[in-house]
């Protein structure tokens, strides 16, 4: 059964390393959520590790950057793995191939054409075209503009399908909290285009890799070592399952609502089971109200 805990403080001796989830963790995209702070300089404070996972389509330097403009005290942070940093670095090293080769020409979906060319610095072997053309290895779904609807891409998704080009999605999120509420994310888009009939190549929570490239930085570290603080059970809560990580799900976020009326904490588990089924996980070890 779940433990229901108020802080980490409680749980210090069962982890080393705190993975921490970026968005409805740490901060809805413009603020620190409450306690986070003090929870970062309380972990530090205990001698815990702590690394940022996060499933941005972007590098994991401006993930750190833009954290740091929040306000969120970086400096105690060790890491920072983004499933975009993942992506491009497989690029680079040849690890990812599409029919057979490593896909080269990428036609980017994302809130501005900048942010592909920001991700893509570094690395010459990616080319970037602004139109879905016969060059294209495949689409890059790494992130969406806030008023993004689902069915913006279906033609381009028609013409991919048709054309057999496959999508590699760098953020397999379905929803981002927000301080006015959720926002879809590419994931969402990503699985409109499987059901559409295309192809998914998939980056980050909850598949292994982004959890691999976590271990790689701790290497001294065992699996069941890992907190994995998160909110999403589907993302956060299943891939530190995959991978043999303690978890500890955070219910302020973008599952809240399920929440609203569960003041007791009989209800409260009676729910995380129900929401823990339907994610396709198990229960996750501990879960708290918000990082803290």
């Amino acid at each position: 059964m779940t433990r229901f805990i108020r802080s980490l403080q409680e749980v210090l001796a069962d982890f080393d390393v705190a993975v921490l989830d970026q968005w409805g963790v740490l901060h809805d995209g413009t603020t620190p959520y409450p306690h986070a702070i003090e929870a970062i300089g309380m972990l530090a404070d205990h001698g815990k590790q702590m690394i940022v996972v996060s499933n941005s389509g972007k590098r994991a330097e401006l993930n750190r950057a833009r954290m740091q403009r929040l306000g969120l005290p970086m400096s105690c942070i060790g890491d920072v793995v983004t499933s975009g940093e993942a992506l491009w670095d497989d690029i680079r090293r040849g690890r990812l191939t599409v029919h057979g080769s490593v896909p080269k020409t990428l036609f980017p979906i994302c809130a501005t054409f900048q942010d592909a060319v920001d991700w893509s610095s570094g690395c010459d072997k990616i080319k970037l075209r602004d139109t879905l053309d016969d060059s294209v290895d495949a689409i890059l779904l790494m992130g969406l503009s806030e008023e993004a609807r689902e069915d913006d891409y279906d033609d381009a998704f028609d013409k991919a399908i048709a054309g057999g080009i496959p999508v590699v999605c760098s953020n397999p999120d379905k929803s981002s909290p927000r301080a006015g509420g959720l926002i879809i994310s590419p994931g969402h888009l990503a699985d409109r285009f499987c059901v559409m009939g295309g192809v998914v190549i998939w980056y980050g929570k909850p598949h292994v890799a982004i959890y691999n490239a976590v271990q790689r930085a701790y290497p001294d570290v065992q699996p069941n070592r890992f907190l994995m603080v998160g909110d999403s059970l589907e993302h956060d809560i299943g891939g530190a399952q995959n991978i043999g990580f303690a978890s500890a799900f955070v219910r302020s976020g973008v599952h809240r609502n399920d929440f609203d009326e569960a003041s007791e904490n009989r209800e409260q588990q009676k729910v995380l089971a129900r929401l823990s089924a339907r994610a396709g996980v198990n229960p996750p070890k501990f879960c708290l109200k918000c990082f803290a």
